[in-house]
């Protein structure tokens, strides 16, 4: 269900990757989730770990526009998280949540949007 890939650079510098791998293929980031951040704050102990939110507005319009209850599935996520003093990038695979949730009518955008999002997490692993 995911692609999820190591890398070799600190959990900063992916992230300004992300960032600009995103921003090259028209994504722009919406939020930038500091999951750790909010659990180490209240005391719940965790490795680093964000959830940061892209999203291409000729996708999303497309996808809204065949049906509003498809908005459960934006914007896309990518995961980026230490565990065991390595660093992952990750992605649910658009393709497998359109067909896991029965969303027919975006498969095609789907499939687009996977190899983007593929494309994105390959250029932070270089």
């Amino acid at each position: 269900m995911n692609y999820t890939v190591q890398i070799r650079k600190d959990f900063d510098k992916a992230l300004e990757d992300i960032i600009s791998a995103a921003e090259k293929r028209t994504f722009r980031v919406q939020h930038i989730h500091r999951v750790s951040d909010i659990l180490n704050e209240k005391g719940f102990e965790i490795e680093k770990y964000a959830i940061v939110e892209i999203c291409n507005p000729k996708f999303a319009h497309v996808v809204l526009s065949a049906d509003k209850n498809f908005g459960s599935i934006l914007p896309c996520k990518v995961l980026l998280y230490e565990k065991e003093a390595k660093v992952y990038v990750s992605i649910p695979k658009p393709i497998d949540l359109v067909e896991k949730l029965g969303m027919d009518e975006v498969k095609e955008i789907a499939v687009q949007v996977d190899r983007i999002m593929r494309e994105i997490i390959d250029e932070v692993e270089k």
